[in-house]
């Protein structure tokens, strides 16, 4: 009888636990891309279509460094931990120094907000293709590309994803630069709040 009431007693109590800790701190807490400053993001005002524009970006390598504009769209899934951009588009026009660079795969960015209006962002599965004159002719991936993402109400713009020295991985090519990095600032065309 006492071993009976010992076993009731220890169950009620880890239930007593469960219910006054909550959830489980292991839980990731979602992110979601926002229309509008709120936490949490309500379903009609996450985004599902975006578009970033940067003009100009820097692209620095141990032969030289060169500028480009470029822009990318994308689709946004449901929220998420990460939430997955899925780029529709990204173009580099308007390069210097001879280069162009022209997308052959596109990819994914992944974001996950690390607290209010702040996030880090991932590329991966992109492929570009580096044609510099005469010399250079190199195709890069991103591969695990790292750079943030800061919401409307930090940037004082429609807020904007940075890039600050994220490193190109060479894929195959001649002649191709040993380093290969991206400087970047790309701004959304419409306000992106970083929710969850």
């Amino acid at each position: 009888m006492k071993l009976a009431r010992m076993i009731a007693l220890v169950c009620l109590s880890a239930i007593a636990a469960l219910v006054l800790v909550g959830p489980s701190t292991a839980m990731a807490e979602s992110t979601a891309l926002c229309s509008v400053e709120e936490n949490p993001c309500e379903k009609e005002n996450q985004i599902k279509e975006i578009k970033y524009k940067a003009n100009p970006l820097t692209v620095l390598t141990s032969l030289m460094d060169y500028v480009c504009d470029s822009s990318f769209s994308a689709t946004v899934s449901e929220l998420g931990e990460p939430q997955t951009l899925n780029v529709t588009e990204m173009q580099y026009t308007n390069c210097n120094q001879g280069c162009t660079r022209t997308v052959t795969e596109l990819g994914t960015f992944k974001i996950t907000r690390t607290e209010a209006e702040l996030g880090e962002i991932v590329g991966s599965g992109f492929e570009v293709f580096v044609k510099c004159g005469s010399t250079i002719n190199c195709t890069y991936t991103f591969d695990e590309l790292k750079g943030t993402i800061e919401g409307a109400s930090l940037t004082g713009d429609n807020g904007h994803i940075t890039f600050k020295e994220a490193e190109f991985v060479n894929h195959s090519g001649f002649l191709c630069p040993k380093v290969a990095k991206l400087d970047a600032l790309f701004i959304a065309s419409k306000p992106v709040y970083v929710s969850s």
